[in-house]
């Protein structure tokens, strides 16, 4: 993929804006995913996680495979509040407007 600007062409490479995976999972799942793994296997013997982890992994994979930016779309939507109101109240911290979508404007 390539940009097109003023006459000159320049590479838009995918790594440099796609989120890190790691066998297709995002880092900080897979991360996770592994670290349990390990602990429950090494530490207690329950070697049943070993198809668990397998079968979450796969789900995971399968998540990321359609949208790899679903955490971040999910976190974004988690913050912001699910109606607001036209006038701004003293103690709403949460769920305020993101700059660009009418924060700070007069109702």
């Amino acid at each position: 993929m390539s940009v097109r600007s003023a006459g000159r062409l320049s590479p838009c490479y995918s790594c440099l804006w796609e989120p890190l995976l790691i066998a297709g999972v995002e880092k900080p799942f897979a991360i996770v995913n592994a670290t349990l793994a390990i602990a429950l296997v090494g530490d207690l013997h329950f070697y049943g996680w070993l198809g668990v982890a397998l079968l979450i992994h796969g789900f995971l994979r399968h998540i990321t495979a359609d949208d790899p930016f679903m955490r971040q779309i999910y976190a974004r939507y988690n913050r912001q509040a699910d109606s607001y109101d036209p006038w701004p109240h003293a103690g709403s911290g949460r769920g305020k407007r993101p700059a660009g979508w009418g924060r700070g404007l007069v109702c």
